[in-house]
């Protein structure tokens, strides 16, 4: 299994389940709050590593009892032990060295449901003791890996005696997740079985005392101190080249403190004068470039932060993506959390991380990015640009396919098909101001000016957003 080794080459990428029955299984709104119970079905895995603690070994599924999970249906609670199993006689020098282990043993217990991927999932529970000696660490993690099992996000607390703790994973933000494992492990090195009672246990259970620490909601809006940073791969999109600040006018971002947006652009400062074919490609760029706009907040490490805002128009092109993000760094700048959601026209994004539960974490970063090939200066209007703010838009829980809007593009007149009768049409530009309003399905837009504009028709019972351009 790739588990470890995925850790490292996923997970610290830099910009260069103790399985247990569902107790109090809830959903609201697509989110999840899950729980491990003792009578649940048990998955148990094990990773083991040289002394060092990094050099990966090997992995391989484990009897839950050899792992040595004790499980406790009267009490409803889970004895994590360090491994014992492995040391066998001491005798045998790949797993023994002396009285001790010879190898870092990694157990872990938990559930495997793919149902899950999709959703928010929220995976709480307490720690009733933690009594493991120093060298051994005990955790409760969520872990969402591909189909090949690469890990792809990697979720942990420590186990603290007569703590509760909570994990939250936003599932569906996470491209090609395919499997979603909640549970527990414990990590040190192999252990000569005569020292079981030395080295202690971690004692966890299902119950916990309800009380989910209140988010904090954060927002990047025309006011807030930017930072700027660019990363560049080869054109094949994944090739890491290199990375460094960049001043945010040369990423392009505009900043309107008067509409309170901001525009995102391609980035065209790096094509130059298209003669340094570092940069420039004949025409086009010669890299796949990924400009960061974004606010920087270390201070708000340790708690949960929910990040939000809207997308009032994406006219990117083809082959350009804009994100809204969250990444939660090591010190040493090792990418440890990366949440984002796509800007898409008049909708709103939230985005949420539970900080507290990502060990290591010492930087937060929440903001935009455009990724694409470096653009030739003279293909600005071609490709387009994002338009955010950090006002949630009304038409957020619109419906997308209830009105037909033609001809689009338009220069004199709009036509809108619905379903029912149409009661109100309110048309705003890309800063979100509302430009017209009428109550009919045939629109004069030939006073408007030529560009890209959102239009909000309510008919009947139903409302749909519909974005169309004026020539």
């Amino acid at each position: 299994m790739k588990l470890k080794l995925q850790l490292n080459k996923n997970i610290l990428k830099t910009c260069a389940v103790v399985g247990m029955s569902l107790l109090g299984y809830t959903t609201i709104n697509a989110q999840t709050t899950v729980s491990v119970a003792a009578d649940a079905p048990l998955v148990a895995y094990a990773n083991w590593f040289e002394l060092d603690g990094t050099t990966y070994v090997d992995g391989s599924p484990w009897g839950v009892s050899d792992l040595k999970t004790v499980v406790d249906t009267e009490n409803n609670t889970l004895t994590l032990h360090p491994n014992f199993t492995a040391y066998g006689d001491g005798t045998d020098p790949y797993w023994a060295n002396g009285e001790t282990g010879a190898k870092v043993f990694e157990g872990n217990t938990y559930i495997e449901d793919n149902t899950l991927i999709g959703q928010t999932v929220i995976f709480e529970g307490s720690t009733v003791t933690n009594t493991l000696a120093e060298g051994y660490e005990g955790i409760a993690f969520i872990k969402i890996l591909s189909a090949d099992y690469n890990l792809l996000q990697f979720l942990s607390t420590p186990l603290v005696t007569g703590e509760n703790f909570s994990l939250t994973s936003e599932t569906a933000t996470i491209e090609g997740a395919a499997i979603f494992q909640y549970g527990y492990s414990v990590t040190g090195v192999n252990a000569n079985p005569n020292q079981e009672e030395a080295l202690g246990n971690a004692v966890v259970t299902a119950e916990t005392s309800g009380v989910t620490p209140e988010p904090t909601t954060v927002t990047v809006d025309a006011t807030s101190e930017l930072v700027a940073y660019a990363n560049w791969f080869e054109l094949d999109g994944t090739t890491y080249v290199d990375g460094s600040p960049w001043a945010l006018e040369d990423l392009k971002t505009v900043v309107d403190t008067e509409n309170n947006v901001l525009v995102l652009y391609p980035n065209f400062s790096a094509y130059g004068d298209g003669s340094d074919p570092y940069w420039a490609n004949g025409e086009t760029g010669a890299k796949v470039f990924e400009g960061n706009t974004y606010v920087e907040n270390n201070a708000l490490l340790g708690e949960t932060i929910t990040f939000t805002g809207s997308a009032i128009t994406n006219t990117l092109a083809e082959g350009y993506e804009a994100v809204a993000f969250i990444k939660i760094l090591s010190a040493d700048y090792q990418l440890l959390q990366y949440l984002t959601a796509p800007l898409v026209t008049g909708e709103n994004f939230s985005l949420t991380s539970e900080t507290g539960s990502i060990a290591g974490a010492a930087i937060l970063q929440y903001g935009y990015s455009v990724t694409g090939v470096n653009a030739n200066p003279d293909q600005e209007e071609a490709l387009g640009n994002a338009v955010v703010s950090s006002a949630n838009l009304s038409t957020s829980n619109f419906a997308t396919t209830q009105a037909v809007v033609y001809p689009n593009p338009a220069t004199t007149v709009l036509n809108i098909k619905t379903q029912e009768n149409i009661n109100n049409v309110a048309i705003y530009n890309i800063y979100g101001q509302k430009v017209m309003e009428a109550k009919t399905s045939i629109i004069d837009v030939s006073n408007l000016s030529n560009g890209v504009y959102i239009m909000n028709i309510t008919s009947g019972s139903k409302e749909s957003t519909v974005r169309f351009v004026k020539q």
